[in-house]
């Protein structure tokens, strides 16, 4: 959370302050949410939270947060399976793994359609995730 409400503080900072982040877990998003309280930025009015995880908590924050669901399962599989190839391989290789993992939209109500005027401003990010994981 520490995280979230610290990159709240920068992207606040700048002259061109984003409408959107998209946090690497819930919890910083949560973080961000909590900042944006604290600073009195309406969310999703002024700014739009998404977090990943989806986590239990995320549907009881004010407003709810919308988030990226993953399924642990998989995720444990994949990295099994990256693993797996790692240790199977007799030399190490330049060439970048990759693997695929399923993902999917939670929609709440912490997101929105950016401000009049402000759209086509780019989205920042706090914290680093995709959902192709290398």
């Amino acid at each position: 959370m520490d995280g979230g409400m610290r990159a709240l503080v920068e992207f606040n900072n700048l002259s061109n302050r984003p409408t959107a982040i998209l946090c690497s877990n819930d919890m910083t998003a949560i973080g961000v949410m909590r900042e944006a309280y604290d600073q009195d930025i309406k969310i999703p009015n002024d700014l739009s939270v998404i977090g990943f995880d989806d986590i239990r908590l995320a549907e009881f924050t004010i407003p709810p947060l919308t988030t990226v669901q993953m399924s642990q399962m998989e995720l444990a599989k994949v990295a099994f399976q990256a693993l797996l190839s790692e240790v199977q391989r007799e030399a190490p290789s330049p060439k970048r793994s990759e693997y695929d993992l399923s993902t999917s939209l939670v929609l709440r109500r912490s997101t929105a359609l950016a401000p009049a005027g402000k759209q086509g401003t780019k989205l920042r990010t706090a914290g680093r995730y995709s959902n192709r994981h290398s």
